[in-house]
């Protein structure tokens, strides 16, 4: 990753504190969202879908459906916490202009 320099630090600051002025509800809403606290959030997800894969495992190798059937919900639980992304752009369908994509052509 390569360091900003300082023109480059200025006109980020810069465009910070026009955001801020001109729209200081959408400002605020990403201030809120911290990195640190994705990271935390995803990390809680991947352990929490390893446990619940050794939950499972642990219910077949037990013979108890009941155990499997926790442990799956622990893991699908996990794989929805490590995988939730707040406040991400949401990816939109854009047609493509190449013309090739998309459509079929017999010959």
């Amino acid at each position: 990753m390569m360091a900003l320099s300082e023109y480059e630090k200025k006109t980020l600051e810069q465009i910070a504190q026009e955001l801020e002025r001109d729209d200081p509800k959408f400002a605020s809403k990403m201030k809120s969202a911290s990195g640190p606290a994705k990271a935390r959030q995803t990390a809680f997800g991947i352990f929490a879908a390893i446990v619940g894969c050794l939950v499972l495992l642990t219910g077949v190798a037990a013979c108890t459906p009941a155990l499997g059937i926790i442990g799956f919900n622990i893991m699908g639980a996990g794989a929805y916490l490590a995988t939730k992304r707040l406040g991400s752009p949401r990816m939109r369908w854009r047609p493509s202009s190449s013309p090739s994509i998309g459509s079929a052509e017999l010959g």
